[in-house]
């Protein structure tokens, strides 16, 4: 199941809500982070995809398709974070 992609033209309400919370956003991934450091590699990415799988469970408990398609949506999150961090710092 491909995952819907909105842009911000399409969701402005979206991209609004993370542009006003990316302090909150910031600061609960650096604390997620710092619990994970005695983790091996491979342990930290068990620990991530245990977390995603766990929540989008929890979203949808009776309906596991589209839990499973909020997981491939949040990896292509993933890949479009991820692009626009290295394309940033490749310019600095």
């Amino acid at each position: 199941m491909k995952p819907t992609i909105a842009t911000e033209s399409e969701q402005p309400e979206l991209y609004a809500l993370v542009k006003l919370e990316r302090p909150a956003i910031n600061s609960a991934v650096d604390k997620m982070a710092k619990q994970m450091r005695g983790l091996s590699d491979v342990s930290q990415k068990v620990a991530i995809a245990q977390l995603t799988a766990t929540w989008a469970l929890a979203n949808y408990p009776e309906d596991p398709d589209i839990a499973l398609s909020l997981t491939e949506a949040i990896r292509h999150q993933t890949d479009i974070y991820f692009r626009e961090v290295t394309e940033a710092g490749a310019r600095h």
